[in-house]
């Protein structure tokens, strides 16, 4: 897809988007099931198995499980069988669908056999090198399309252009994305027991360019031969596509309103003790907490950011974390950034650093906090209100 024309296709749809926490109201919730590589692209190997076998029968599992318990959702797979089907294409069938949501099924290999565990991301520019070395993999499945140039030639996380696209997403998408990683990595970790690598972000081109809140799960390595076994088990395959599908149950239900009952005669998963940050930026281990789908008005009312505003009203701070988990301001992760403070939107606590009279203070602390936090951007309240960042610099000016 041409760039210019890409930029435009996104502008419109986060210009024009239906507001994704709105009641479904009985309509048809549509969500792509993408199961990783296929056909003439076997994905990573492991002794005796292959990552585009692993990730169909899991994802069919997961969307059988989805059918046949929501009513209120249509199922959609970018493939049902063994056949290869370009990156562009799935983003294309999940557009075309107008969908609501896309999970994309992969699974995991290192040059390190002892590398383990589950993650899984949302888009995101993040330059951690390990993050970014599990999206080249997935993203290298494009090399194997003819005429890949023609249709990838304007992906290019390091150029301002894909920045700035990519911000579009983050307004629209990005929230909801995270909220859906953080259910689905959560019930993961509790079912299978796998090392949690927690919710990450990394420049995935398949979720890049799907015009809804996205998520890829990375099931597990199999590069270990103790994963590999795992992954391809007949029992643990439906375990996992069973984790998933309540991941998805607690974000649909959330998100719509509609309830669904869940056969609570499995082993629902036990909650990780000592919770940490929703998106993490290394392979660090990541326990992250599920709240529960009802936010209560008080929260929010709580919730709204109480440090001290500049006489005539206007403040610029410093965004660096989302998350559905509700941290202390207080925590250690926070012990160097100053003036941390939180408000809830969206159905997630943000997190911010700076409470700062203009813009320029404002964005020198953002360059201090992008050192740990690099998407890290800079918002505007005036009182208890966000406000755009052009009308606080108006109204200090």
């Amino acid at each position: 897809m041409n760039l210019k024309h890409f930029f435009f296709l996104l502008l419109l749809t986060s210009v024009f988007a239906a507001p994704l926490n709105a009641q479904k109201d009985g309509k048809t919730f549509k969500v792509v099931i993408d199961a990783g590589h296929g056909g003439k692209d076997p994905g990573c190997l492991g002794t005796y198995s292959k990552e585009k076998d692993v990730a169909l029968d899991v994802a069919l599992k997961t969307g059988k499980l989805i059918s046949d318990n929501c009513p209120n959702v249509k199922v959609i797979y970018t493939r049902s069988t063994d056949v290869f089907v370009e990156l562009y294409n799935r983003a294309k069938i999940a557009n075309n669908n107008h969908a609501d949501l896309f999970i994309s099924f992969h699974c995991n290999a290192n040059d390190n056999h002892s590398a383990h565990g589950v993650e899984t991301f949302v888009m995101g520019l993040d330059k951690s090198e390990k993050n970014l070395a599990v999206a080249r993999m997935e993203n290298s499945a494009m090399l194997k399309e003819e005429g890949y140039k023609e249709h990838y030639a304007g992906f290019n996380p390091d150029s301002p252009e894909s920045a700035v696209m990519f911000s579009l997403y983050s307004s629209a998408y990005l929230n909801n994305s995270i909220l859906l990683a953080d259910k689905v990595q959560k019930n993961l970790v509790g079912t299978t027991h796998l090392l949690d690598r927690g919710v990450k972000q990394a420049p995935y081109w398949v979720l890049w360019s799907v015009s809804m809140p996205s998520i890829l799960i990375e099931m597990g390595f199999l590069s270990n031969p103790t994963e590999e076994k795992y992954l391809t088990d007949e029992q643990h395959k439906k375990d996992i596509a069973n984790a998933i599908y309540r991941g998805f149950v607690s974000y649909y239900t959330q998100q719509t309103g509609n309830r669904v009952v869940i056969d609570d005669s499995k082993e629902s998963p036990k909650p990780n003790p000592n919770p940490q940050n929703s998106i993490t930026n290394d392979n660090s281990t990541n326990n992250i907490s599920d709240n529960q789908p009802d936010k209560k008005e008080s929260d929010e009312k709580a919730a709204i950011a109480n440090t001290p505003v500049n006489p005539d009203g206007v403040r610029f701070v410093v965004q660096f974390m989302a998350t559905p988990e509700n941290i202390p301001l207080t925590d250690k992760r926070f012990k160097s950034i100053p003036d941390v403070n939180r408000y809830f939107e969206g159905g997630l606590w943000k997190y911010t650093a700076g409470n700062e009279k203009d813009l320029p203070s404002a964005k020198k602390i953002m360059q201090e906090i992008k050192a740990k936090y690099p998407d890290a951007f800079v918002i505007a309240f005036k009182g208890e209100n966000k406000i755009p960042v052009s009308e606080a610099v108006k109204l200090v000016k």
